[in-house]
């Protein structure tokens, strides 16, 4: 067994043994850091900006380690609010992450987070879209520079638009559907192979996805 796979699979199995909706203990977070760190030095696509096809896919969220301030040390699968799931530009409304995707795709540059959602009662299901749009910076080949402009938040689970508002309890002449001024993140792709992809945030996060069968919800349609 290379180092690489063994590596891979230590950190395989440590995210399959954690509770995505617990906190992580600081032993858990340190080696997962660790493991993270040492599978960088391995990766196969060591410039992803230069091979893009590479990165491009429907990458589910195994793990987050969130850097923003106000997920910092949050679980996976969080209670949160879907103004700050926008970036403070939809309505303040409570709701809980069941499932965190992104979609990348090379032919329109898109780069979109898409989160799962459901209400308090979990009777009502929801899908939020932050749509960006990436590029290459700082002559890095492993960062991504994301700008996010659009965000909106749509029904899941055959809801209608009304009974998304009514389950969520959201005002009918609310805008749910917002193109914004563009936040700038950047985010770096330290590893990735055919299906395991880590990234490091610009906000000191870091991120382990796997890659899931297309189509995706925004991006890579058939």
């Amino acid at each position: 067994m290379s180092e690489r796979t063994r590596l891979k699979q230590e950190l395989l199995d440590l995210v399959e043994s954690l509770d995505p909706r617990a906190p992580v203990s600081q032993a858990d977070g340190e080696r997962l850091k660790s493991l993270c760190d040492e599978l960088a030095a391995h990766t196969p696509v060591p410039a992803p900006m230069r091979n893009q096809q590479a990165a491009e896919g429907v990458w589910l969220s195994r793990f987050a380690s969130f850097g923003a301030s106000h997920s910092s040390g949050q679980p996976l699968l969080h209670e949160t609010t879907l103004k700050i799931q926008s970036f403070g530009n939809l309505p303040d409304v409570p709701m809980r992450v069941t499932r965190m995707v992104q979609e990348i795709e090379q032919s329109t540059k898109a780069y979109n987070n898409v989160g799962y959602m459901v209400n308090k009662a979990e009777d009502a299901a929801g899908v939020v879209v932050m749509y960006g749009r990436y590029k290459s910076v700082d002559d890095n080949p492993q960062r991504y520079g994301v700008e996010f402009h659009r965000v909106g938040f749509y029904p899941a689970n055959g809801l209608s638009n009304a009974q998304l508002r009514l389950g969520f309890g959201i005002e009918a002449d609310a805008v749910l559907d917002k193109e914004f001024g563009p936040a700038q993140f950047h985010s770096d792709i330290v590893y990735l192979d055919d299906d395991l992809r880590i990234n490091y945030g610009k906000l000191g996060g870091f991120y382990v996805l796997q890659r899931q069968p297309p189509p995706g919800y925004s991006a890579l349609r058939e």
